[in-house]
């Protein structure tokens, strides 16, 4: 008895494994988490349309799938409980890899490498401030997107220091821009992207720390996982990384 239980929870787990992949091409739509923008990754025009690196991927993913994408905008913080409540099929939001996130979601292989870094103003700093300076400040604010894996590495690395934590991206290099905020740590395309857009900010470049980028699932969707993991080789060897990434002007490992 206990045998043909354990027979009918297999057959019904690779059901479930084989379910995700098909209902996305039943429905005809690829439903896709991210929050609000993380340019050159991902963000809005002036049009209201999702533009950047991820989306021009994501929408070649569709496309090979057989389906349209349909993007679903929800705050950082909430995103992992979003997918797994199931809002969406996937978060291609540049989420770093890691154990702790793993514990919840499953990660398909890299599809880019980052680190943290700092974003500051060049308005406090005459010249671009090292860790082992900005450490042993007596008084450091740092504005971070909160839940984000800069927040993690500021809380680490700056332990004395106060940290102000802000729904989005924009608004933490906002604090800094207005000198709110000595510095910003955010992830490094993020910081060299707003470097070149605002002239009053800075990146030091000095990579605080190295992080693996990776599209979250829930955990049971295999079939699909393994799907995501063949699109993402295909799109390197196939060199449409390397192209997004000129295109985008995204600067990574």
């Amino acid at each position: 008895m206990k045998r043909l239980l354990v027979i009918a929870i297999l057959i019904a787990t690779v059901l479930t494994f084989a379910g995700l992949l098909e209902d996305i091409q039943a429905r005809g739509v690829l439903r896709i988490g991210q929050d609000q923008g993380y340019m050159p990754l991902y963000g809005t025009d002036e049009k209201g349309e999702r533009v950047g690196f991820e989306v021009d991927l994501a929408k070649k993913m569709a496309e090979i799938l057989g389906v349209r994408v349909e993007f679903v905008i929800v705050n950082w913080d909430g995103i992992i409980p979003a997918l797994i409540s199931g809002k969406f099929d996937i978060i291609f939001s540049g989420m770093t890899i890691t154990p702790e996130r793993a514990l919840k979601v499953n990660f398909t292989i890299p599809y880019l490498t980052i680190g943290q870094t700092v974003l500051y103003n060049v308005r406090k700093f005459s010249s671009p401030p090292r860790y082992s300076e900005l450490k042993d400040m007596d008084k450091l604010t740092i504005s971070v997107q909160l839940g984000a894996t800069g927040e993690f590495a500021a809380r680490r690395l700056f332990p004395n220091a106060k940290i102000i934590t802000l729904e989005t991206m924009d608004e933490a290099a906002f604090q800094v821009a207005t000198g709110r905020a000595d510095i910003m740590v955010v992830d490094s395309i993020y910081a060299q992207y707003m470097a070149k857009k605002y002239p009053q900010l800075a990146s030091t470049g000095e990579l605080l720390t190295k992080e693996d980028l990776g599209i979250a699932v829930k955990k049971g969707d295999l079939e699909f996982l393994q799907w995501l993991n063949t699109f993402i080789r295909w799109a390197k060897t196939s060199g449409l990384i390397e192209e997004l990434k000129e295109k985008w002007g995204v600067e990574a490992e």
